[in-house]
C-alpha cells in the first residue's frame, strides 16, 4: 500500500503539471533525483514519479492530454532533462498503443509504420535528454526499452555508423502509397505531423561508445547501468527481452542472473529476478508431468520460497505455482495445500482468479473435502474485501444456507448479491457472469443443488441472461445433473427463456422459439415462435433459418407453407456450409411426398431422399422413405407416372456441388462448339 508521503508526492507533482508550473516541476524532480540517482535513499518516490502513468492517471477532469502538456513542458523549458525523458516515454507508449493488434488479426503494415513514426520522435525526446543530464538513467533505460520491443531507428543506426543519415523520403519511397497514408493517420490523430530530419550527430556522451558489432539491447543496458550501477529497474527490463514472450527462456533469463551482469546486485535482488523469471515460466505453458523441466521447475521454486522474499513477490509465486504444482503430482490437494501457504503470507494475500476458480474446483466438483479449510478462508477474504463479484456472490450463496464453512446468515444475501452485481456491471466484463455459472455446476456436482439453484435465482433477478438460460434447462430437467422433481416446472422454464431472449442472447431466441412452439407450459403460439425465429436468424443463429421453415410447413398459413417450401428450404439447400442442409432437404422431399406448400409429386419427393442420402448416408429416416417410394414395382410405377408430371427433371442438380473437371483431361476430350 502507498504511504502518506507517496501520496503526497504524486498530488504534488501532478498538481503542478496540471497547473503548468514547470520550472517548480523541475526544481523539485531535481531535488528527488538527486537521492535516488545516487542510490542512497531506500524508498524514494523519484522512480514512482518518472512514469506518465504515475502523472497522468489522476482525478483531473477533463483528463491532462499528456502529448501536449509535455510538448508545451519541453518548449517552455527546452533544457528540461525531465520534460524530454518524459516526452519519450509518452510517445514510446503511444507507439505501442498503435501496434496492438485488432482482436484475432496481426499487425498490419500501417500500424507498424505509424508505431515506428512514434518511436522516431521518443528516441529525438531521449537524446535531446541525454544531452540535458550528466546521468540520464531513465532515458537510456527507456532507449533499451525501444530498442528491444521495436529496434533503433534506421537513422539512428546510421549515426552510429558514423554515416549522415538519409532524410526519410529519401531513404523509403513510401509517402503516397496506402501504407503509409493509413500509417501517418495514426500520428495525425495525435495531432502531430511526422519527423523527416535527424540530428547529423550523436549527443556527446554517446559519441564513440560502442562497441563494433554490440547488440542494441545490450549497448543500451551498458550506458545504463554506467550511470546508475545495479539499477534494478533497468536490469528487470533486461531481463523481461530474454523471457520467452520475447524469445528466450526463463533459463536464459537465470544464467543473465547469475552472471557478472548482476554481480552488483544484492542477493535480495537476484532473489526478486529469480522470482519474476520463475513467474514467466509458470504462467505459460505448464511443462509436462515428470519432465525434467517440471522437476527442475519444482527445484527452483521449493529453494526461493525458502529464501526472504518480499510478500507481493511470494504470494505471486504460489499464486502461479498451485495450479502447476497439482498437475505436476496429479493432486488436487497438493495445489491446495500451496493457496494454504499464500493465504498464510498476510491477512490481505489473495489469489488469482485461475487460483480460486480451481480451489472451488478442487473441493466442490473433484470432491477434496480436505481442503474447504482453504476454500472457507479464500471466501472469508472475498468477503473481507469484497472487490471481487464471483467472491461476493459465491460468498452469499454459502451464507444463504451455511455452506463451506461459512456461518448460515440469510439475512445478509441480499445486499451481497447487489454489491456483486453492482462490481460486475462496473466492471463491464462477462467473465464473471460466466464464472458464477461454473461455480452454480460445481455446487451441483457437490450435491448443493439448492444453492446452485439460490445463485441463478438470484444472478436471473438481477438481470443476468446466461442464468435465466440455464435455470430455462434447470426447470426442465435438462441440466447437467438430475435436478429434483420439485424444482420441475414448465412454466418457469418458459418465462426464463424469454427474459434471457429478450435480454439479446441468442442461443435463447432460438430455444425460446422452439418452446413456443411446442406450447411449453400452456398452448403453442405459432406467430411468436416465427417471431423468435426469425430474431435468432437475424442474429446470426443458422439453425434457426430451417426451423423456421419446419415451423411454417407444420402450422402456418397456406401462404408461408409455399414461402417455406419454394424460399426458405432452398434457400438453405444453397448454402453449401449450412449445418442443417441435410434435414433441409429431408423437409423439403417430405413437402414434396405429401404435398404441404407444392403439389405432390413422389418422383421428386424420392430425388430429394436421394440427395440427403448423398450428403448424410447414415440417415435412416431417408432411407426408409426412399425404399417405401422405390422398393417395389409398383412404388417404381408410381415414380414413373409422377416423373412425366415433374415440371424439372432433375429437382436436385441446382443444389449439388458441380466438381471441377480432371486436370488430366485434355482438349481433345472436350465437346467443342461450333461457335469459335
Amino acid at each position: 500500500m502507498p504511504h502518506q508521503d507517496q501520496h503526497d508526492n504524486i498530488s504534488k507533482a501532478r498538481m503542478l503539471l496540471a497547473t503548468r508550473r514547470f520550472l517548480k516541476l523541475d526544481e523539485w524532480l531535481l531535488s528527488q533525483m538527486r537521492g535516488w540517482q545516487n542510490q542512497g535513499e531506500g524508498h524514494s518516490d523519484y522512480g514512482l514519479l518518472m512514469h506518465p502513468a504515475t502523472l497522468f492517471t489522476g482525478t483531473e477532469s477533463p483528463p491532462l492530454n499528456p502529448l501536449e502538456i509535455l510538448s508545451d513542458w519541453a518548449q517552455q523549458c527546452p533544457q528540461s532533462y525531465h520534460a524530454h525523458a518524459l516526452l519519450g516515454m509518452v510517445w514510446h507508449e503511444n507507439a505501442w498503443i498503435i501496434r496492438q493488434p485488432l482482436e484475432g488479426e496481426d499487425v498490419a503494415d500501417h500500424q507498424w509504420l505509424g508505431a515506428q513514426l512514434c518511436c522516431d520522435y521518443a528516441v529525438l525526446s531521449f537524446l535531446r535528454a541525454i544531452e540535458l543530464h550528466p546521468r540520464p538513467t531513465h532515458a537510456l533505460r527507456h532507449m533499451m526499452n525501444l530498442s528491444g520491443g521495436f529496434g533503433e531507428p534506421y537513422w539512428l543506426k546510421a549515426l552510429f555508423a558514423g554515416e549522415i543519415p538519409k532524410p526519410l523520403h529519401e531513404k523509403f519511397s513510401i509517402q503516397g502509397s496506402e501504407i503509409w497514408r493509413d500509417g501517418v493517420a495514426h500520428i495525425h490523430a495525435l495531432g502531430f505531423e511526422p519527423a523527416t530530419h535527424w540530428p547529423q550527430m550523436l549527443p556527446a556522451a554517446l559519441q564513440q561508445t560502442r562497441k563494433n558489432d554490440e547488440e542494441a539491447l545490450d549497448y543500451w543496458l551498458r550506458m545504463a547501468m554506467s550511470v546508475r550501477h545495479a539499477d534494478v529497474g533497468t536490469m528487470e527490463s533486461y531481463l523481461l527481452f530474454h523471457s520467452a514472450f520475447w524469445g528466450g527462456s526463463d533459463a536464459q533469463q537465470m544464467q543473465i542472473i547469475d552472471s557478472p551482469l548482476c554481480a552488483e546486485f544484492s542477493e535480495e535482488e537476484r532473489n526478486q529476478f529469480r522470482a519474476n523469471a520463475l513467474c514467466d515460466a509458470l504462467s505459460g505453458d505448464i511443462a509436462d508431468r515428470e519432465s525434467p523441466q517440471a522437476l527442475e521447475l519444482q527445484s527452483r521454486l521449493a529453494a526461493l520460497l525458502t529464501q526472504p522474499l518480499a510478500a507481493e513477490t511470494r504470494v505471486r509465486l504460489l499464486d502461479l505455482a498451485g495450479i502447476c504444482i497439482a498437475y505436476w503430482q496429479d493432486d488436487d490437494q497438493a495445489g491446495l495445500a500451496v493457496y494454504n501457504d499464500l493465504f498464510a503470507v498476510s491477512p490481505q494475500a489473495m489469489p488469482g482468479h485461475a487460483a480460486r476458480m480451481f480451489i472451488s474446483r478442487a473441493v466442490l466438483a473433484n470432491g477434496h473435502q480436505e481442503g474447504l479449510p482453504v476454500l472457507t478462508l479464500l471466501l472469508t477474504r472475498g468477503l473481507s474485501q469484497a472487490n471481487d463479484p464471483v467472491l461476493v456472490a459465491f460468498a452469499a450463496t454459502a451464507l444463504q444456507s451455511g455452506l463451506y464453512g461459512l456461518p448460515a446468515r440469510p439475512e445478509l444475501c441480499e445486499g451481497l448479491m447487489d454489491h456483486a452485481w453492482s462490481l460486475i456491471l462496473q466492471a463491464g466484463d462477462e467473465q464473471p457472469v460466466k464464472d458464477l455459472v461454473t461455480l452454480a455446476h460445481d455446487m451441483a456436482i457437490n450435491d448443493d443443488l439448492d444453492a446452485a439453484h439460490f445463485l441463478m435465482t438470484e444472478m436471473a433477478r438481477h438481470g443476468s441472461a446466461i442464468h435465466c438460460y440455464e435455470l430455462y434447462f434447470f426447470y426442465r430437467n435438462g441440466w447437467h445433473q438430475d435436478v429434483p422433481e420439485q424444482y420441475h416446472n414448465d412454466s418457469n422454464a418458459m418465462d426464463c427463456v424469454l427474459s434471457a431472449a429478450r435480454s439479446g442472447m441468442v442461443p435463447a431466441m432460438f430455444t425460446c422459439a422452439n418452446a413456443l412452439r411446442e406450447g411449453l407450459g400452456g398452448e403453442p403460439d405459432y406467430e411468436q415462435a416465427m417471431h423468435w425465429y426469425q430474431r435468432a436468424m437475424e442474429a446470426g443463429h443458422l439453425s434457426a433459418a430451417y426451423f423456421r421453415a419446419s415451423c411454417a410447413l407444420d402450422n402456418g398459413s397456406d401462404a408461408e407453407k409455399r414461402q417455406a417450401a419454394e424460399v426458405w428450404l432452398p434457400e438453405i439447400l444453397h448454402n453449401e456450409q449450412h449445418p442443417d442442409r441435410a434435414e433441409a432437404a429431408y423437409t423439403l422431399g417430405m413437402a414434396w411426398l405429401t404435398g404441404t406448400g407444392v403439389k405432390k409429386n413422389r418422383y421428386t419427393a424420392d430425388k430429394f431422399m436421394e440427395f440427403v442420402l448423398e450428403l448424410s448416408p447414415e440417415s435412416e429416416a431417408a432411407k426408409q422413405v426412399h425404399e417405401e417410394l422405390s422398393g417395389s414395382l409398383r412404388a417404381r410405377m408410381n415414380l414413373w407416372q409422377d416423373k412425366r408430371k415433374a415440371e424439372v427433371e432433375d429437382p436436385v442438380a441446382i443444389y449439388q456441388t458441380v466438381h471441377p473437371a480432371d486436370p488430366e483431361t485434355s482438349l481433345e476430350d472436350v465437346p467443342q462448339s461450333d461457335n469459335k
